[in-house]
Order: structure tokens, then sequence, then C-alpha cells
């Protein structure tokens, strides 16, 4: 789990890069590298859960996130990671 500590004040150079942000997160969500992406209430914490081979891939994939320059950062590795399973909605034939 990779836990992201935000700024308190978002400069305008922070707010530039997140669309930028956005769109990695997607592709790597898409491409199940990240697992799950949340950001709290108060736009202070973001934590992800991610799947690599080893470290310095995670680590990698890290540095090339463009908020990088504006958060601190937490690697916390896991012993396991549950979920909820996730299902198709049921078809209804008319």
């Amino acid at each position: 789990m990779i836990h992201f500590t935000l700024p308190e004040h978002f400069n305008s150079e922070m707010w530039d890069v997140i669309p930028a942000q956005r769109v990695v997160v997607n592709e790597l969500l898409e491409k199940r590298v990240i697992l799950n992406y949340s950001l709290d209430m108060d736009r202070r914490n973001l934590w992800g859960f991610m799947e690599g081979k080893d470290m310095a891939e995670i680590n990698s994939i890290i540095r090339s996130f463009p908020i990088m320059k504006f958060v601190t950062v937490r690697i916390h590795e896991l012993a396991f990671y549950d979920t909820a399973p996730v299902g198709l909605p049921e078809l209804i034939l008319n």
C-alpha cells in the first residue's frame, strides 16, 4: 500500500499536474497495476494499492507520477490484500 501525503495548500503548479496524474492513474488502473486509489475528504491523503514483482518496480512506477515533487510517500508492504468479490449485474432478457 502506498500512502501519499499531499501538501496542506496546493499551489498553481500542483493544480496543473492533477489532470496528468489522473491520466497516469487511470492507465495503471486499467492495466490492474493499481488495484485501488482513494483520496480523503480533506484532500491531504491518497492511498493506493499496487501490485508489482518487487519494490524496485513499484518505486519506478511511483517516480513516474506527475505529483511526486509535491508529496511525501510511504510504502507499506502488505501480507495480504482482500476485497469483496465483484460480480456482473444480472442480465435481464426482454
